[in-house]
């Protein structure tokens, strides 16, 4: 059943994700010009990700001690629903209202995340298969949508419509939730929450009037941008404060690798997330393909459901045999990979561009084929970890730190992003040459940061605790 939800919940969002960057430029800021069109749909779709990232710090809080997890689920695929219906309205601020509720309601949904490791014993070995297979079906639902929101019903009856078709899959995973969340209520963990109806009116009232200065937020990048940062100054303190009154040497060792794992983590989606911005950008304006370029879109998830069978059968393979890396190890091993696709792609830029400026599709399919490799030797390990590491009655709160970590790559993901509109040391524009500069000094520093997490994974390890 959650793996259902999963795939209707990865259908809606990554509907509309695929072309909502040119969405913005071409239905909202198409009179300031072309690259300031560009630079404003960076601005505000990086700034809405990074805010849907952001808020399951406050969710998963909301979820451990208010409503409790598959209460607090069930609220956020509804409200995930009723937003997309206001990003398909014509008026740009409809539209931000509709952006702002749904990074309010994805807060609250962390605990689907959650619930996936609540089906394993602490220390069960098929944690990590288990959360590679909700990595697939994340993924199935991501491959499929573009195809069907974009392509199919976007580019032939406008994109509104691409919002409305992607409100179906998620009514669809909000009512097989609605129908058989009961069933998970033995694996649920006591706490204090709030009983009866009376939790859930508190929570709507709260998102009801969060969701107009949230969308006002989403206006002014840099103000939102330090609101993140004091988020995370926030978050931090709390566990300090936490770990300094439970006195419990192990368990703040736990906190402090999973912080050190939580920097390699922003600096990877930092990286990659380029695939939603400027590689969408750069598909759009620099690639020959005998195809629609959103397509592009559809091969990190393609990817995805060729490899991770794979990889959640290999794991355990290795553990058998002593040769599992690491989860330090890996991450290193993710770094590495996403350096290395910049690197192909600058090489490609720099000498195999075409009379017509142009480069091939095989470059870029090969650098989404890399930052996948890479994302799936960390990605689904660090699920599990958090449910390792963090203390028991943290669990949501700790999975929606986890992700705060997206968030903040989204913010660094839009800064990158930005750069390749500006030509290298001079103030003014450039063409695909800008492109290879900023993915040239990406492959430099995500070498870097692979060396140092690759060196440092057994220490790293050693205050884990047991915890591989």
């Amino acid at each position: 059943m959650l793996l259902g939800v999963t795939v209707g919940l990865n259908f809606a969002f990554y509907g509309f994700r695929a072309f909502l960057a040119p969405y913005i430029a071409q239905h909202f800021y198409a009179n300031l010009g072309a690259l300031a069109a560009q630079r404003q749909a960076d601005l505000l779709t990086s700034g809405f990700l990074a805010l849907m990232y952001a808020t399951p710090i406050i969710g998963g809080y909301v979820a451990d001690k208010i409503l409790g997890e598959t209460r607090a689920l069930a609220m956020s695929l509804w409200l995930g629903t009723l937003s997309l219906l206001l990003m398909a309205l014509p008026s740009l601020f409809g539209f931000e209202l509709g952006l702002a509720l749904f990074a309010l309601a994805a807060g609250v949904g962390i605990p689907l995340t959650v619930l996936i490791g609540r089906n394993y014993v602490h220390d069960d070995p098929r944690r990590e298969s288990g959360y590679t297979l909700y990595y697939l079906a994340i993924n199935l639902g991501s491959f499929i949508t573009p195809f069907v929101c974009a392509d199919l019903i976007g580019a032939h009856f406008g994109y509104r419509w691409g919002f409305v078709a992607a409100a179906v899959g998620m009514v669809l995973a909000a009512s097989l939730f609605q129908w058989r969340k009961h069933k998970l209520n033995p694996l649920l963990p006591n706490g204090p929450h709030l009983r009866g109806p009376v939790a859930i009116a508190w929570v709507l009232l709260a998102m009801a009037l969060l969701v107009y200065p949230t969308a006002i937020l989403l206006a002014f990048p840099t103000v939102l941008r330090w609101a993140m940062y004091a988020l995370m100054g926030v978050l931090v303190l709390y566990f300090v404060i936490r770990c300094t009154r439970r006195g419990d040497r192990l368990q703040t060792q736990r906190y402090l690798a999973l912080l050190l794992l939580f920097i390699a983590l922003v600096a990877f989606w930092a990286f990659s997330l380029q695939g939603v911005t400027s590689l969408n950008f750069l598909a759009r304006d620099h690639v020959d393909a005998p195809f629609n370029y959103m397509v592009f879109q559809s091969a990190n998830p393609l990817y995805i459901l060729c490899f991770a069978p794979l990889l959640a059968l290999l794991w355990p393979w290795l553990e058998r045999h002593g040769r599992d890396p690491s989860t330090p190890r890996k991450f290193g091993i993710g770094l590495l990979l996403v350096a290395l696709s910049y690197g192909l792609l600058a090489y490609a830029i720099n000498h195999l561009v075409g009379v017509d400026g142009r480069i091939g599709w095989l470059p870029l399919a090969l650098c989404y084929l890399l930052q996948t490799l890479g994302e799936l030797a960390l990605m689904p390990i660090g699920y599990a970890l958090v449910g390792q590491l963090a203390a028991p009655e943290e669990a949501s709160l700790a999975m929606g730190g986890w992700f705060f970590g997206m968030a903040l790559a989204y913010q660094l993901a839009g800064w990158i992003a930005n750069r390749t509109l500006r030509a290298p040391g001079a103030g003014g524009t450039g063409g695909i040459a800008v492109y290879a500069h900023v993915y040239g000094q990406l492959f430099g520093w995500g070498l870097g940061l692979a060396a140092l997490f690759l060196l440092t994974a057994p220490w790293i390890r050693r205050l884990m605790h047991g915890v591989h």
